[in-house]
């Protein structure tokens, strides 16, 4: 996917997101966050878009956007909208390759700002759906994408357990126009990830949307096949948390 991409893709899911947040009481629970209630899913998506526009401004030089502290009531909805807002703008404004503050040392770049929001939007507003018995797909371009982020880049950020010894997931997506395979193989130092074809311990296949949510520990929508070894998909929760 190129920037221009992840950019319509954020501006898809902030509003498909605020309608959900807006769309019944804010102390519903959200099925697929444990402990969380929508007003704690709006918050948190309100000040992942304050900060990621703040980080797009210093490395512009453009003006700060406003981000005040998460107001209380049924104003909550309409802050984290108008946050989201503001992302969308700061994206739009702002060259793939400048240079930002990022976690991940191999790219400090605006491009890379698109891409994490473009994912991490698309899975609450999956979750803020949830709570509204509404959910729908993540589109199987940016889902593919997605699978192929947290391989390259979020997998990296947690220590490894020590648990793995060989074992091997064979990911394969059924409706990805592009190449939508991938293996992953578990070691006690590193967890490694490739595309590609290769007998596994454990296979999963299913839309790379489901593949997608069922690596971020949530629900499917549709059927995802199991075939072999279900530990280790456990251990695969044990190795990635985000």
């Amino acid at each position: 996917m190129i920037y221009s991409e992840y950019t319509d893709a954020v501006a898809r899911e902030i509003e498909d997101l605020s309608a959900a947040l807006a769309a019944g009481p804010l102390s519903d629970p959200v099925p697929t966050c444990s402990d969380w209630a929508v007003a704690d899913l709006a918050v948190h998506v309100g000040e992942f878009c304050g900060f990621w526009s703040h980080v797009l401004c210093e490395g512009t030089g453009r003006p700060k956007t406003p981000f005040t502290d998460p107001p209380r009531g049924d104003a909550l909805a309409g802050w984290a909208a108008e946050l989201g807002v503001h992302l969308v703008a700061e994206l739009e404004a702002t060259p793939s390759e400048t240079e930002v503050w990022t976690w991940l040392d191999a790219d400090k770049s605006a491009g890379f700002v698109g891409r994490r929001c473009a994912h991490e939007l698309a899975v609450h507003r999956y979750d803020a759906q949830s709570a509204r018995g509404t959910c729908s797909p993540i589109a199987p371009r940016l889902a593919a994408d997605g699978i192929a982020e947290i391989l390259d880049a979020l997998l990296s950020l947690r220590d490894r357990t020590g648990q793995g010894s060989g074992q091997s997931m064979h990911l394969h997506g059924t409706d990805a126009r592009e190449e939508a395979e991938w293996v992953i193989t578990f070691h006690a130092d590193r967890v490694d990830a490739r595309q590609g074809h290769a007998k596994a311990d454990l296979a999963l296949r299913g839309s790379v949307s489901d593949l997608e949510l069922l690596l971020y520990g949530r629900p499917t929508l549709g059927e995802v096949e199991h075939l072999g070894d279900e530990s280790v998909l456990e251990l695969w929760y044990r190795e990635f948390a985000f």
